[in-house]
């Protein structure tokens, strides 16, 4: 009997090693996020479609006053509104409320980034490119640009062509 029982626990503890080691390789996958103490919404606001949600997440407070919670190395590119580098809508990004070509017509600038390793709504800069100007992540890129890697929205083809690719050092608020 204690030979069974001996082998019938060696069989639970292989089980749960094999599932430990299997989720670990799946949190492995998963990109580390920051994330702030003092969130203005849920995570299920995220997913809900209601005007007053949407209008709470592109409402954002100002970060010059304020420390970045981390900085990082980062890979930065540029595009800009081309329905080649974009979807079907070419001037609206993942925060579906907000309108970049209609953005940039009524204020003369843009500050929207591409990145799929940050919330939607963070804010962040590129001190040694853009000084204290301020950008909001409200758009991702293609699936295979993980960690690391972020996009500029640019107005015109030719800067974003000019731009090309930058290693630089990012600030992330939030």
């Amino acid at each position: 009997m204690n030979i069974k029982n001996n082998l019938q626990i060696k069989n639970i503890i292989k089980k749960i090693t094999s599932i430990t080691v299997f989720v670990m390789v799946l949190l492995s996958l998963v990109p580390f996020t920051p994330v702030s103490a003092k969130m203005d919404f849920s995570f299920f606001d995220l997913f809900s479609f209601s005007a007053a949600s949407a209008e709470k997440r592109d409402t954002f407070p100002v970060s010059q006053d304020r420390k970045p919670v981390n900085s990082i190395w980062v890979s930065a590119t540029a595009y800009n509104s081309l329905a080649g580098q974009t979807d079907d809508t070419p001037c609206i990004p993942a925060m579906w409320k907000f309108d970049l070509c209609e953005f940039y017509e009524e204020n003369g600038f843009g500050n929207t980034i591409a990145a799929n390793f940050l919330p939607l709504g963070t804010q962040v800069q590129f001190p040694d490119l853009y000084g204290d100007k301020i950008f909001i992540v409200r758009d991702r890129m293609n699936k295979r640009y993980g960690h690391g890697r972020v996009d500029i929205w640019l107005p015109e083809y030719g800067e974003a062509r000019i731009f090309g690719l930058k290693r630089t050092k990012m600030n992330i608020y939030n």
